[in-house]
């Protein structure tokens, strides 16, 4: 109640006792004016008492429900402190969280990189040392290694023992690296799909390829290490991707080599089994012949795998007369066939027939070495989907701008 309300009422009390004062000696007779002017003054000093009451009264109304609303404001506040409390508890029990799943996974690929160092001393390292027996003849490779480009560009071959000591401190130097290769949808030719090879460079930073060394890898354990190397620089690009390009994959190949490493691949299965999500962006890739001797071991290995979401690739196809029945039963999702047999027939399904014969077991079919136009015209009458080759790119760097990844 405002001021003016306040006045206005004592006016209203002052009307009421001038009109009991003027009117009270017309009613009562006998009365003396004196006391109807002590009848007015009472009647207005009893309403003032009364008024003062009722303001009273609501004043601790009011009051009693200003404490209320600040009991209720206060208590609201208490609630949101907890919901905050609440909820910032979440996010440090998320933080650490993730924190522990990042530090679990690079302590799993430490541990898998560990592997591979291992496996480049104990192997690379003791036939180093078979190979060169005296510093005479290591000073003579390493003069050669240091002083000569490209082996091609001179037209001298690099000698064994210089290979296999390029690869050894390659492999130590951090001097293996990843190169992708386009797989397109065709016949737009959009890239889909990489395949990923392993380069390895000299002191010089010169590309060894695999033309020059893959063999004396094979023969001294190395290719393994190499191609265990390969599938964790894909996994960084893959991590660098991030959300990006949900839909593009990666092709590793797997060598019978990795395969059959007691060592190496149970603890692959094991960390492949806990990082599962990579199973949208991983294709590993077997040769024909690999698949055709998996023992079953390495079955039940690789179909634990698939299980967990991953998918499977064969290439190196030789033989045509493919239980794809099979194949699709065991996670198999591509198979590679080579242009030169597609065109040549060499399969027991006739072409017009073998992308419907392939799609009936959710098989894609890639049709790889396409190397010029006239090829892939050819391979387009056939309805193919999928094509591989120098004709679509080349393998680059995979920190090469143009892949734009």
């Amino acid at each position: 109640m405002n001021i003016l309300a306040h006045i206005l009422i004592l006016a209203s009390y002052a009307v009421v006792a001038v009109l009991v004062y003027l009117v009270s000696p017309e009613i009562f007779t006998s009365m003396a004016p004196g006391t109807s002017m002590v009848l007015g003054a009472a009647v207005f000093l009893v309403s003032m008492q009364l008024h003062g009451l009722y303001i009273f009264r609501m004043g601790r109304q009011d009051m009693a429900s200003r404490l209320m609303d600040l009991h209720q404001d206060y208590q609201m506040s208490l609630d949101r402190l907890e919901e905050v409390r609440l909820e910032l508890q979440k996010h440090e029990e998320k933080i650490n969280r993730a924190d522990f799943s990042q530090n679990a996974e690079i302590i799993s690929e430490m541990r898998v990189l560990q592997t591979l160092l291992n496996q480049v001393v104990e192997k690379s390292g003791k036939r180093l040392t078979d190979h060169v027996a005296n510093e005479e003849l290591a000073r003579q490779i390493s003069s050669s290694s240091l002083g000569t480009g490209l082996a091609d560009q001179e037209g001298r071959d690099r000698s064994d023992e210089e290979i296999l000591r390029i690869m050894h401190y390659a492999l130590e130097d951090n001097r293996v690296d990843l190169y992708l290769q386009p797989i397109v949808a065709l016949p737009s030719r959009r890239v889909v799909y990489f395949e990923a090879y392993s380069r390895v460079r000299d002191e010089r930073d010169n590309v060894i390829f695999p033309s020059q060394y893959i063999q004396l890898a094979e023969d001294s354990g190395l290719v393994g290490t190499l191609d265990n190397l390969l599938l964790f620089r894909c996994i960084q690009v893959i991590r660098r991707l991030g959300p990006r390009k949900p839909d593009l994959r990666f092709f590793c190949n797997i060598s019978s080599v990795s395969l059959n490493d007691q060592e190496f691949f149970p603890q692959f299965i094991d960390f492949m089994l806990e990082n599962h999500e990579l199973a949208d962006r991983l294709v590993f890739e077997f040769s024909q012949q690999d698949v055709m001797r998996h023992s079953a071991t390495v079955a039940r290995s690789l179909a634990s795998l698939g299980r967990r979401g991953f998918r499977f690739s064969m290439d190196k196809v030789f033989d045509y007369n493919i239980d794809l029945g099979d194949l699709a039963s065991r996670y198999f999702r591509y198979v590679k066939m080579d242009a030169g047999a597609l065109l040549e027939q060499e399969a027991d399904i006739h072409p017009d027939d073998i992308k419907e014969a392939f799609a009936r077991y959710d098989i894609d079919l890639i049709i790889e070495k396409i190397e010029d136009e006239q090829t892939i015209l050819e391979v387009l009458d056939f309805g193919m989907d999928f094509g591989q080759g120098y004709l679509f790119g080349e393998p680059r760097l995979s920190s090469d701008p143009s892949l734009n990844l």
